[in-house]
Formats: structure tokens, C-alpha cells, sequence
């Protein structure tokens, strides 16, 4: 989906503007050292969807429908620019777990500046984010200051499960939560305090918690089911890495030889071969079709918490917005020969 679908979803003509007024804040809180400054915004010129901030503009309307969007209300503005620096800011941090040559075909703050100097500018970043919600409200600064909590814990918990072959499907939903539904969660709640509605931001955030967790759900199974071409990176490189997402769990769960299948999960990280048999073994159980069935259970949990908001386009928007918008990455991104719904 583009910006202007989004928009005609929503029902704010004027989203794509919004945006990137947005873009314009982001590029304006940098305000440091030329070696903090020009990689910082190197990565938040990227690319990318933004679509944490679309998140908290349609979530700033949905809870309040008189809200401006053209021009965009300038706390709206500060709130969706701090969730997107969070945002780049966890993806700098990311790079460097992941020793990432390139992002989205930039090259990371690691492969050009190192390592050292990555840490500082994602903290940068991330202490950028802070000074942008500070700017909104005491409410909005908390609940950024816990968001960037939640992804460190989230990211602790995935690593403390690295070649775990005894992961269960529960601790690997728990990292979800941390990692990418958190920082959903907090684009839609900072959307609605950005505007005054405290009584209506705690169903805001728990749509994005459940967006969230099926956006990243998508993301493990499209490792498992899309190509090198179609998602523009290595696949079938979660199990390579220790990372057993919930799809291989599920597959590990109803395995008949499952000392078998925990032997193709540690032999992955050094053999193409174990890999590769693994990944059919996935494909052969029925681990797809649960986790697109957990997928619209997400899905749906998501549409469900919008019930008691003002009836608003944005609102019936937002409603439809995890299952149009995932289906449609599913739908771009797999491989045909893999699609089997």
C-alpha cells in the first residue's frame, strides 16, 4: 500500500502532506556534532512506509475526529516524529546485532562509521525521540520512556533464546510483544494523548499491540515462504541465525521425529543443506496454516478494540487496516510456489 491508499482507507486526503510534514520534523530534531548528525540522517532519509507515523496521525484522529490534519496539528507532529526516531533509532541498534552491511540499500552506521559509533548514534536518536514527546505532554513522554523499555526487553528475550531449540511458541510471542508490538502500541497511544483523549488511548494501544504482533508474525513467515528478489534480503535466515520464530516452533511441535527437527534447527547456522531441509519440513507440517490462522486471530482482536470509538472514516480505516494491509505484503511477497492459501 502506498501513501495515497492509505489516505483513501483512512479517509484523510491530505495523509501523504501530513506525512511528510512529518518527514520535515524528523529531519529537524537533529540537532548535533556533524558525526552524530549526518548518519543519524542518513538513516531516517531511508525509506520506508512510515508507518508508525500514518499510526499516530490516524490514531490522533480516530480518537478525535475534529483534529487537524491539514496542516497536521503540530503535537501530532512532535508525537509522530518521536515514534518514527524510536523506530530508527532500535533499527541502528538492530545493525549492530546483526553486524547488517545495508538497510533498505543505505549503508548501516556500522558498516561505515562502526560500531562504537552506532551505539551513539541510535542513543542519539533515541534521546532525540524523547526531547520531541517531552514537547507534547508529561503523558506522552511516559509512555515513549516505557515503549523504548519494552523494546529492550523484548530484544533481551530474543537473545536470551539465540540456538534454544526448547523455545516454546509462548516465549516467542512474548519477544514479539517487546520487539514490534510495543512500538505499534505506542505510535496509536501517543496518537490519541497527542490530542487530549486519555480516556480513549488504552484501546488505542492495545489495536496496536494486536497490529503488532500479526505485522510481525507476517514478517517470520515470509522467511519461510518469500525469495531473496521478492523481499530485496536473505531468506531463510531466521533458523540460520538461532532465531526460532513461531512458524519453526510449530512445525518443531508436531513433528513425529522432533530430536530430528532440533538437529536440522542447530545444523542450519553452519549447513545451507540443514537449512534448506528444515525449511521443507516447516512448509510440510501445518505451521503455515497456523500461523495465518493466529494472524487473523491478531487481526481481528485488533478490530474489536476500536468498537467504542467515535463512528468517523478513520475509525472504520484503522478497523480494516492489519487485514488489508498484511494480506497485501503476504500477497506481494511470498512465493507463489509457497502460497498455499
Amino acid at each position: 500500500m502506498k501513501a495515497r491508499d492509505f489516505a483513501e482507507l483512512l479517509g484523510l486526503e491530505s495523509l501523504p502532506e501530513a506525512l511528510d510534514a512529518v518527514a520535515e520534523q524528523l529531519i529537524g530534531t537533529i540537532d548535533g556534532s556533524a558525526e552524530l548528525a549526518q548518519p543519524a540522517i542518513r538513516m531516517l532519509e531511508g525509506g520506508g512506509k512510515r508507518l508508525r507515523p500514518l499510526l499516530t496521525i490516524a490514531s490522533a484522529v480516530a480518537a478525535h475526529p475534529e483534529c487537524s490534519v491539514s496542516p497536521l496539528d503540530e503535537r501530532v507532529r512532535a508525537g509522530a516524529a518521536s515514534v518514527e526516531l524510536v523506530h530508527v533509532g532500535s533499527l541502528v541498534h538492530d545493525d549492530i546485532i546483526d553486524a547488517a552491511d545495508t538497510r533498505r540499500g543505505v549503508e548501516t552506521v556500522n558498516s561505515r562509521e562502526g560500531a562504537n559509533q552506532a551505539v551513539l548514534v541510535g542513543d542519539f536518536l533515541l534521546a532525540r525521540a524523547g526531547i520531541e514527546a517531552a514537547r507534547v505532554s508529561k503523558e506522552v513522554a511516559f509512555s515513549l520512556a516505557v515503549t523504548i523499555s519494552d523494546l529492550c526487553d523484548g530484544q533481551s528475550l530474543e537473545g536470551a533464546h539465540e540456538f534454544n531449540v526448547d523455545r516454546t511458541t509462548d516465549q516467542a510471542l512474548a519477544s514479539i510483544a517487546g520487539k514490534t508490538g510495543a512500538l505499534l502500541r505506542a505510535s496509536c497511544h501517543i496518537g490519541a494523548l497527542c490530542v487530549g483523549e486519555l480516556e480513549r488511548a488504552d484501546a488505542l494501544a492495545e489495536y496496536g499491540m494486536q497490529f503488532g504482533m500479526a505485522f510481525q508474525l507476517v514478517d517470520d513467515l515470509l522467511d519461510l515462504v518469500s525469495t531473496d528478489a521478492l523481499m530485496g534480503k536473505p531468506v531463510n535466515n531466521d533458523a540460520k541465525s538461532g532465531v526460532y520464530t513461531y512458524p519453526v516452533l510449530v512445525a518443531l511441535a508436531e513433528d513425529a521425529d522432533p530430536d530430528a527437527f532440533r538437529a536440522l534447527m542447530l545444523g542450519a547456522k553452519d549447513s545451507q543443506q540443514a537449512a534448506d531441509e528444515l525449511k521443507a519440513r516447516v512448509l510440510a507440517s501445518g505451521a503455515v496454516t497456523e500461523t495465518l490462522n493466529r494472524i487473523g486471530e491478531y487481526n481481528k482482536l485488533a478490530s474489536a478494540c476500536l468498537s467504542d470509538l467515535p463512528d468517523c472514516p478513520t475509525r472504520t480505516g484503522l478497523m480494516e487496516l492489519p487485514e488489508r494491509y498484511l494480506n497485501g505484503i503476504l500477497t506481494e511477497k511470498s512465493d507463489p510456489a509457497h502460497r498455499t492459501w
